[in-house]
């Protein structure tokens, strides 16, 4: 499943940010940033913004893409590479050994880089009056920061925005975190319902689809697709038909290659996986009718009301994120069955 921070400053005056604001609140946060670790200003405008950034009124919060090559070209956390970011390697060492004691899956690799961002989010927690960082939610490809918003006259507002790093293989995140501009027709559409659906394709053929590394067999382990253009070719050998990064634009371009691709069978295994994925997931906002109060909710693509509604038992679907103002008869259906 596709992992987001969410909001993990709750105690803080944070908010969506508009879409005028990105542009001059990025540079100051790259600014702030260099100030930080000028060795590597030049780094910082690399960083690339993921998902739906720019391509809606309000952003929830920034998703930066960050390059795990550019920020240790040698593939290793080394003593030098750590002092170039003004970081103790005896610091680094000493938390990466309590990391490893609690590591149950985890490569040591991504110990490595879970310790670095450690140690960089508790340096810029203590020598930056701008940043705050969360070292509580930090992550082998995540570290959670607030920025204060900047309006186009790069002035400080007294709202900040979650900037959240996403570390990895820059041209994999930008595909994996992909989220086309908002339907016209289905406001409540994210970018989150194309790729879960795309982790559905894979999963119904026995592949995971990692957001942050690739795509992995299942029965072996073994990556199998480190770039798009390998994902692209693993879709089309299994389903065995041609599919284009076009095809992946968003939740309904995909939903149609499937419908005119795929056997029914392999619709029925695509559809339950993404359901019960759905199930679980509450990635839309919606105000509650009865409160006002801005609440967090699941949305059920209008294609698959009619599959849901055929197989919601069947799937053991619980409905407890539907939202309210939408997909009624979904939450009909959940309510009169369970009545007595």
């Amino acid at each position: 499943m596709i992992t987001e921070g969410g909001n993990v400053f709750q105690d803080q005056s944070v908010g969506p940010i508009p879409l005028g604001y990105i542009q001059p609140t990025l540079e100051k946060y790259y600014e702030e940033l260099s100030r930080l670790f000028p060795q590597h200003s030049s780094l910082f405008q690399t960083f690339e913004p993921l998902g739906s950034v720019g391509k809606k009124a309000k952003s929830g919060d920034i998703d930066l893409a960050v390059d795990v090559s550019d920020l240790f070209p040698d593939k290793k956390v080394t003593d030098e590479a750590l002092q170039s970011w003004n970081l103790n390697p005896d610091d680094w060492k000493a938390t990466y050994q309590r990391f490893v004691k609690r590591a149950r899956t985890a490569t040591p690799e991504q110990v490595e880089l879970r310790a670095f961002l450690y140690e960089l989010a508790k340096y810029i927690g203590e020598n930056s009056t701008l940043i705050i960082s969360d070292l509580k939610k930090v992550r082998p490809g995540n570290m959670f920061t607030l920025f204060p918003q900047h309006n186009e006259a790069g002035e400080q507002q007294d709202i900040g925005v979650q900037m959240d790093w996403m570390l990895g293989n820059k041209n994999w995140l930008t595909f994996s975190y992909f989220s086309d501009f908002p339907s016209e027709t289905q406001p409540m559409l994210k970018g989150l319902h194309r790729t879960q659906l795309v982790l559905s394709m894979f999963g119904a053929k026995n592949y995971s689809f990692n957001h942050v590394e690739g795509v992995f067999d299942k029965s072996t382990g073994q990556k199998v697709a480190h770039s798009p253009s390998e994902a692209l070719q693993l879709l089309q050998k299994i389903y065995g038909a041609p599919i284009s990064r076009e095809d992946l634009l968003n939740f309904n371009s995909l939903y149609d290659w499937i419908e005119a691709n795929t056997s029914e069978q392999e619709k029925a295994n695509i559809y339950d996986m993404y359901l019960r994925i759905l199930d679980s997931t509450n990635g839309n906002k919606e105000i509650n009718p009865t409160t006002g109060a801005s609440e967090r909710c699941g949305y059920i693509p209008q294609e698959l009301e009619s599959y849901w509604l055929q197989n919601w038992q069947r799937l053991g679907l619980k409905g407890r994120y539907l939202c309210k103002t939408i997909n009624n008869d979904l939450r009909n259906a959940i309510m009169q069955g369970n009545q007595p």
